[in-house]
């Protein structure tokens, strides 16, 4: 979708929003009243459809934050009508039975039941519409972690071509929980069962599914995978799984949270509901604190370490074939063996911080000096003393007269004594415990 056509869906958004506001806020009589109402959810519906769309995360971060707070002003307005709405559906129910007292009891049941749906659901609908994904992440795209790869083949690819082979006792997986420190990949694994998989993926964020309203936490999961059974087969991510299902004794005083993982344990148990076709793919960064009754639905449970020497290497080759550099394969190598310790964001974040050198580098020069780049005469940065040396600053230069060098093997020299691993190694020695006695190796 081109530029203008989003704007113009955010724009359309905006508008239907302040006017909304405005009819509720001045209007007196409650059908205007109720017409804001309805004008400032559809707003919201069109600004998650702008959320859906947009491409930049700042703005996706910056529509959810809004909706966050749209959504509490239509829970007020609705918390508001409900009496005048109350009274209102009383007189025609009254006008209704007494045109028709055989009216069938199940459909005013259904009709209750259709309404407690809009107003339970009204914010959870609304948030979970800018979280589903369908990112383009490979399986080649992922370095090592061979084992990882191949139980969620297993588990996804496979059952879903051929579900005919699964009987008896081989039954597809239908939990698997992805443990390891930060930055690791676990993540990035979850996006590329959403490319590679040809069902519906999930991918919800445990703050997605937690509600200051009480009981409303619960509700949001049992819709959550009702749907998934409605849409299967499909794939439930649940990022950050542990906030949703601590230990019993790390719990505390939050007895809310009961109730969720409660919940929580009925649905991936499957009582009185189908799950066949549908997998809950969990992630956490402490698998230590998650509760035993949970840790046991995950059938699988795969450690995701830090890059081996071969991973480090392969995410270096990965992420440079995307950044103009003038590193050969053996600085590459050098590079990697001196990154033990660090995850996959922490490579990243090197990588982007080495890119920023020769910036750093041409903002600080006082004399430039002309070179022809592709047939273009372009100013790079030079000594004082070099004979084409002409004196000048970076904001004489024009942006598109400027020659950036591409990334050189001392650049990531020059930013390595900064960029410091993120996991402690206490942290490693913990998951490494956890894992001999309930994982297995990715």
């Amino acid at each position: 979708m081109s530029t203008k056509n989003l704007e113009q869906i955010r724009l359309n958004a905006v508008q239907l929003i302040d006017e909304g506001k405005y009819q509720f806020m001045n209007g007196d009589q409650f059908s205007i009243k109720k017409n804001g109402f309805e004008l400032m959810k559809q707003g919201c519906q069109e600004l998650c459809k702008y959320a859906k769309t947009e491409i930049n995360q700042e703005y996706i971060n910056l529509a959810k934050e809004k909706l966050s707070l749209y959504c509490d002003e239509l829970n007020q307005m609705k918390q508001y009508l409900a009496p005048f709405e109350e009274k209102q559906n009383e007189e025609q129910n009254k006008i209704q039975n007494e045109q028709n007292k055989k009216e069938d009891q199940n459909q005013k049941k259904q009709i209750l039941k259709d309404n407690n749906i809009e107003n339970n659901t009204l914010k959870t609908n609304l948030s979970n519409a800018i979280i589903n994904e369908k990112p383009n992440v490979k399986w080649e795209d992922i370095a090592g972690l061979e084992n990882a790869k191949q139980v969620l083949k297993e588990a996804i690819i496979i059952p879903m071509k051929f579900p005919n082979l699964f009987q008896g006792a081989r039954k597809p997986w239908t939990g698997i929980l992805l443990y390891g420190p930060p930055g690791t990949g676990k993540t990035f694994l979850a996006k590329a069962c959403a490319t590679e998989c040809n069902g519906t993926f999930f991918s919800i964020s445990s703050a997605d599914l937690i509600s200051k309203y009480l009981g409303e936490s619960e509700k949001s999961i049992k819709q959550l995978f009702q749907l998934a059974r409605e849409k299967k087969p499909s794939i439930i991510f649940i990022d950050e799984i542990d906030s949703l299902a601590s230990a019993r004794e790390n719990s505390g005083t939050q007895d809310n949270m009961k109730g969720v993982k409660n919940q929580l344990l009925v649905e991936l148990s499957g009582v009185g509901s189908d799950n066949d076709q549908v997998l809950v793919l969990g992630a956490t960064n402490i698998p230590w604190n998650l509760d035993s009754a949970i840790r046991r639905r995950f059938e699988k449970r795969i450690y995701i370490p830090l890059p081996d020497l071969h991973g480090r290497l392969n995410l270096l080759q990965n992420q440079l074939k995307q950044t103009p550099n003038n590193l050969n394969q053996d600085q590459i190598k050098q590079l990697a063996q001196q990154l033990e310790g660090y995850s996959g964001s922490d490579i990243n974040t090197l990588i982007r911080d080495a890119s920023y050198e020769q910036l750093r580098i041409v903002s600080k020069a006082t004399h430039f000096k002309q070179e022809l780049f592709q047939n273009q005469l372009k100013y790079t940065a030079c000594s004082s003393s070099d004979p084409q040396a002409l004196k000048m600053t970076l904001k004489d230069i024009k942006s598109q007269q400027l020659h950036l060098p591409n990334i050189q093997y001392n650049d990531f020299m020059a930013v390595l004594p900064k960029c410091k691993p993120s996991v402690a190694q206490k942290d490693l020695i913990q998951h490494e415990q956890w894992t001999a006695q309930f994982g297995q190796q990715g």
